[in-house]
């Protein structure tokens, strides 16, 4: 069985960095965490960049209300 941590969720490139926790991939700039690739479809998965924009665009809305 081929490892879930030898394939980027988002370009499905194969040329993937092991960082412990997390995986990078160089074609498409993005790092994933381990976690979230073992429990969620590839389709589900944000990478941790997508991540902290999300909750950065919350916490700015909420100051702004």
């Amino acid at each position: 069985m081929e490892s879930k941590f030898n394939l980027c969720p988002r370009c499905k490139g194969t040329r993937i960095i092991d960082m412990g926790d997390t995986i990078e991939c160089p074609d498409c700039r993005l790092e994933f965490e381990k976690a979230d690739i073992e429990a969620l479809e590839s389709d589900q998965i944000f990478a941790i960049s997508e991540k902290l924009d999300f909750i950065r665009s919350i916490k700015n809305n909420k100051n702004k209300m």
